[in-house]
């Protein structure tokens, strides 16, 4: 009786975990990006500044999506996860212009 009872849990479990991480981007990893990048000189004050902004329009963005009518909806998750690969892009070419702070 236990495995069935386990093997339940962790179906439940996996499900709760997915449909929470697709409900908003995951920008923590853009935070770090963005601070190791000042920090190295990979990237100017007004470089990471412009990315700062950009990666605050995009948690608004999804804020505004999950208040309409509670949940993000499959189009919506879509256009948020261009938004973000479009975020990291613009972060990766931010730290390799080969500009640096002095």
């Amino acid at each position: 009786m236990k495995p069935k009872i386990m093997i339940a849990f962790i179906a439940i479990l996996s499900f709760v975990t997915f449909s929470v991480s697709a409900q908003k981007p995951n920008l923590h990893g853009e935070n770090q990006r963005i601070r190791q990048g000042v920090k190295s000189g990979e990237l100017t004050r007004l470089e990471a500044a412009r990315l700062q902004s950009e990666k605050n329009n995009l948690k608004r963005e999804a804020i505004r999506y999950k208040r309409n009518d509670g949940h993000i909806s499959r189009k919506e998750r879509a256009d948020l996860r261009r938004d973000n690969r479009r975020l990291s892009r613009q972060i990766f070419r931010q730290k390799h212009d080969r500009q640096r702070r002095h």
